[in-house]
């Protein structure tokens, strides 16, 4: 943003117009609001979010392959309660997520703890167990796991990294 305000606001435009969007939708997601360069969205389950999570990085990494001005998304992901209130959301859970996401490298997918329980042996992604993370105006440690692409000689990772 610091660089070209104007046409990093077009790009991301439409990125989430042709890419996310799409991906939200076919994942049966709920876009519940923009917060600048940021997207709150809601699943109904974490296989859904992480799975969609994981395509848009994935299609994020193959636009900025061949584009001139590189975008990095972090997405966090968090399981818990939500409080409803009109067409937005709010509660710990979405407090939770979004500090998961200040956490993130980008590019990544960063899951919670209780997020990681959803999904671990449902999907085809691989994890490493990032260990647990004080966050920011959370009153107790999460812990975390980075999301990656599985591959035939690559394990679960259970134990945190060093």
């Amino acid at each position: 943003m610091g660089i070209d305000e104007l046409g990093t606001l077009t790009t991301l435009n439409e990125f989430r117009l042709e890419l996310i969007e799409p991906s939200i939708a076919a994942h049966k997601g709920r876009i519940v609001k923009t917060t600048g360069d940021g997207i709150l969205v809601e699943f109904a389950g974490a296989v859904d979010a992480v799975t969609c999570a994981m395509a848009v990085q994935s299609k994020m990494r193959e636009r900025n392959n061949s584009a001139a001005q590189v975008i990095s998304f972090r997405i966090g992901i968090n399981v818990g309660d939500i409080i409803v209130y009109e067409d937005d959301i709010f509660g710990d859970c979405v407090n939770v997520a979004a500090r998961i996401e200040n956490e993130c490298e980008p590019g990544g997918v960063y899951l919670s703890g209780s997020a990681f329980e959803q999904v671990r042996d449902k999907i085809g992604f691989a994890f490493d167990d990032l260990g647990e993370r004080s966050l920011k105006n959370i009153d107790r440690p999460v812990r975390l796991f980075a999301v990656r692409v599985a591959s035939s000689d690559l394990a679960v990772a259970h134990e945190p990294l060093a």
